[in-house]
């Protein structure tokens, strides 16, 4: 499977498969709550004697915003991603976890888990 679809079978069952790349549904869409976003910050391909590998082999960054109408729910679903992306394989290791605070125009809570990918070496 793909990194995005390793993403999605991973967190969707959190969120009634409300897991989007890069953005939330726009308007005229109205977005239902809560929802987790994944945007692919960086990729680098691993290199050794036989040249570059493809993305099976890459080190990948990926942030995973975690979004709720409820403080207490974005915390709660934050712990269940954690544990969620405990579980990927290949190992998925927690880089960051930060507040992303509380968005006025939504008026919801977001929280930015950013994750370390690293391919597979076989």
């Amino acid at each position: 499977m793909s990194y995005e679809q390793d993403i999605f079978t991973a967190l969707g069952p959190l969120v009634g498969s409300r897991v989007a790349p890069v953005t939330f549904p726009q308007p005229p869409a109205v977005p239902t709550w809560p929802a987790i976003r994944y945007t692919f910050i960086d990729t680098v391909p691993v290199v050794d004697l036989c040249g570059d590998g493809d993305d099976s082999t890459a080190f990948v960054r990926v942030q995973i915003d975690v979004v709720a109408k409820e403080f207490k729910q974005v915390r709660a679903l934050r712990l269940q991603v954690m544990a969620a992306m405990a579980l990927f394989s290949p190992p998925a290791i927690l880089e960051i976890s930060a507040s992303g605070g509380f968005d006025t125009e939504t008026k919801t809570f977001r929280e930015i888990l950013d994750y370390s990918l690293h391919g597979s070496s076989s």
